[in-house]
């Protein structure tokens, strides 16, 4: 209800109208409904007609809430330059049905609707509003509709209005509260010239609209929040498509919802100081592409304060890709404003998520994330590029160490002109990469599929490095104080110096259940350790490295790498290991299958020349390995007693026969042969470096036996082979270690007692 001095001042309003001649009448103060009767912008209270102009002054003049009635398509021209725009200045609602009407505007540089009353409300229903020249005000602000009330707009199109300087839609007071300052509702605001939907310090709503080729922003808020965008489509604006500015709280939140953020010339989503970005079922893509400031898909500048709660970006179900940026992030760029002492830590979390052939200068060619934790869950990160480093995702937290988590991920075709080709990771607490491919990455610097730097622990599990190429560390380029690798696949990854498949330097690594193949360097061709780590290889397949130095391992004289129920064979350049800069510590925990003893061999392990018999690179249970012929040496290496780890590589269960089998892989192996057991011994004695005298009187025995096994002379063979017991006993402990003559004529006897 007005007071009665409003009352007093409205009653003198309408008195001067009349008697002015530009009304017939006061109306009532009480809902009323006005039709507009003529489409000329006319003030003339005597003809009887009632202009669009008149029919504002009218309501402004009511005391109520009113609704203006428009000719059915009719077109409204204003041409009463000197009147200035259509003024709606009541604390009241008013709604303007334009039943498919335009109102156009030919006066130069003058604004159209201007809704003055901060407690009163504008509504406009099925209408457009088509602008008019502007030469000379070219910073108005809401060359289109100003309101400082709320407004709400349905159906409504809005087009070729002009101001550079300024903006198209303008509002604000009232951030923070629902009903929306600003609803925008199936409506269509397109090639207008400035910022199109500009809200300061209000609340903002689009909804099933679009905001197509402008020339500026297509939405830009100060300290504007809730802003909120549902079903829409923004782009083909010259600069960006939703931008915001806030403060650092969480509530200053962006929400985009089923939308599409496309081919803004300066970026897709961009916001300073913001508090909460939630995306969901959207596409930002190709934005960025035309301007020299191009700040790429989404940017978001967030602070950590203390006792505020923490800021947050969340993304689900959408595609960020094509985008590109001048500054790190061509995708995503989520950077500190301000870190205060306690503050919450900021997280930002991709759940199903693909950023692609995005490009960046600086770092991050899809993701870049400067503060905070990361995590990405069953998406990717493919064929995007940086200058800088890394090329799909580009982690430097500069506030402190952080969790960063890549769960079924793939990191498949990035580059980047510095480190990390697939990921740049520094300063994280514990990074986890699982389930997935990081593969066909390549970096000019260190680590072509990963770079990780200063890290408290890394993870990979349940991965497949493959085709990776960088300068050291092909596939992972790992300085971190624990290193994990489980059920891991290393292969076909290329550097030009040290580690093609992995360099790594920590105080501790271990390899579990894993396979090395196909891995060049000059230095370490499956594995580089650089520093004085404690190595471990447990069930691991290394086979057909390349290196000049160690075609499967290479490591400073301070490294320790302990192998133990393994298969390092095939070596095709140079020995298995081989030390770096001096001697290799490696130290062989027994039952392995080794082409040589350059990485460490004992009594129980079976040092051969003989083929493996692995199979080809492929598929096995869904993982990428090499699976053993059912013949392979490496079948049953392994005494049941000494297998503590129950699952290989797939999770098959191990063991699969009566013994564990050397590597990664358990197979059912067919019962050796006789014949196949005397090889393996005889391969066993060949690499021992006995005096050849005896070598050669050994092998020799072996041979005839084999020979009358091959002519049905069993009992021949015995005797053979009891000639070699014999001998091997004479020599164990002189010639022959003690340990090693055990084992031969343990393995000997067990022959004869089958024949």
């Amino acid at each position: 209800m007005l007071s009665s001095t409003a009352s007093c001042v409205r009653a003198a309003v309408l008195a001067g109208l009349i008697g002015a001649g530009l009304v017939a009448a006061p109306l009532p103060a009480s809902a009323a409904t006005i039709t507009v009767t003529t489409t000329a912008d006319v003030v003339n209270g005597g003809d009887g007609l009632t202009s669009l102009r008149e029919a504002f002054t009218i309501a402004g003049a009511n005391g109520a809430d009113d609704t203006i009635v428009l000719a059915l398509a009719g077109l409204y021209t204003l041409d009463e330059c000197a009147t200035g725009p259509l003024v709606h200045s009541d604390n009241h609602t008013l709604v303007v049905d334009g039943n498919d009407s335009v109102i156009e505007q030919s006066c130069d540089a003058t604004a159209i609707i201007d809704s003055s009353d901060h407690d009163g409300r504008l509504e406009l229903i099925d209408l457009t509003i088509d602008g008019g020249p502007n030469t000379t005000a070219t910073g108005l602000e809401g060359a289109a509709i100003r309101s400082e009330s709320e407004l709400a707009l349905t159906s409504v199109e809005i087009r070729n209005v002009l101001s550079p300087g300024g903006s198209v839609v303008w509002s604000s007071f009232d951030h923070g509260v629902t009903p929306y300052r600003v609803a925008i509702t199936d409506s269509s605001l397109h090639h207008n010239t400035g910022t199109v939907l500009t809200c300061d310090n209000c609340s903002m709503r689009v909804v099933n609209s679009t905001i197509t080729d402008n020339t500026g922003s297509g939405i830009s808020t100060v300290d504007g929040y809730p802003l909120e965008v549902v079903g829409s489509t923004i782009s083909n604006n010259t600069r960006i498509g939703v931008g915001s500015s806030g403060q650092g709280f969480p509530g200053n939140r962006i929400t985009i919802d089923t939308s599409t953020i496309q081919n803004n010339g300066r970026g897709g989503v961009r916001c300073v100081n913001c508090g909460t970005l939630a995306m969901t079922q959207s596409t930002v893509s190709g934005n960025g592409q035309t301007a020299v400031d191009a700040s790429g898909g989404i940017y978001f500048s967030v602070s950590q304060r203390d006792g505020v709660g923490a800021a947050s970006v969340s993304i689900a179900q959408s595609t960020i890709g094509g985008n590109r940026s001048v500054g790190p992030g061509g995708g995503l760029s989520v950077t500190p404003v301000l870190v205060e002492p306690g503050g919450s830590v900021a997280d930002t979390a991709l759940d199903q998520v693909v950023v692609e052939d995005n490009e960046s200068t600086g770092g991050g060619g899809g993701v870049h994330v400067a503060i905070g934790k990361f995590r990405g869950h069953l998406g990717a990160l493919r064929n995007n590029s940086t200058t800088g480093n890394g090329g799909g995702l580009n982690y430097t937290d500069a506030t402190g160490p952080y969790d960063l988590t890549l769960d079924a991920t793939e990191v498949r075709g990035n580059t980047a002109g510095g480190m990390g080709g697939g990921v740049y990771a520094h300063a994280a607490t514990a990074f986890v990469h699982s389930g997935s491919a990081l593969s066909e990455n390549t970096a000019t610097g260190d680590g072509g599929g990963l770079k990780l730097g200063m890290s408290y622990s890394a993870d990979f599990t349940d991965l497949e490095v493959s085709a990776n190429a960088g300068a050291n560390g092909g596939g992972l380029d790992v300085a971190s104080e624990v290193l994990r690798l489980d059920r891991t696949t290393v292969a076909g990854n290329t550097a030009t110096g040290a580690g093609g498949g992995v360099r790594v330097s920590a105080i501790a690594a271990d390899a579990v259940n894993s396979t090395f193949s196909h891995n060049t360097a000059a230095t370490g061709g499956g594995l580089a350790v650089t520093t004085a780590t404690l190595v471990k290889l447990t069930h691991v397949t290394m086979a057909d490295g390349t290196a000049t130095t160690g075609a499967h391992i290479a490591a400073v004289p301070s490294a320790t790498v302990r192998v133990s129920r393994s298969a390092l064979v095939l070596p095709i350049t140079g020995t298995s290991c081989a030390g770096i800069g001096g001697v290799f510590g490696g130290v062989s925990e027994g039952f392995s299958v080794l082409r040589d003893a350059t990485c460490g061999s004992v009594a129980s392990d079976l040092v051969t020349a003989a083929d493996p018999q692995l199979g080809p690179l492929a598929l096995n249970s869904g993982r990428l390995t090499r699976l053993p012929a059912a013949t392979s040496p490496l079948g049953g290496r392994v005494p049941v007693a000494n297998c503590p780890i129950t699952q290989d590589q797939r999770t098959q269960s191990r063991p699969a026969g009566p013994n564990c089998d050397a590597g990664a892989l358990e197979i059912v192996e067919a019962p050796a042969s006789p014949d196949a057991k005397i090889k393996d011994l005889i391969a066993e004695v060949k690499a021992k470096n006995l005096p050849s005298w005896l070598e050669a009187s050994l092998v020799l025995k072996l041979d005839l036996a084999r020979l009358a096994l091959k002519q049905g002379h069993k009992p021949a063979a015995k005797v053979f082979l009891n000639a070699f017991i014999l001998e091997v006993k004479s020599q164990s402990g002189k010639k022959i270690p003690a340990a090693t003559a055990t084992s031969w004529m343990t393995k000997a006897t067990a022959i004869r007692n089958s024949l």
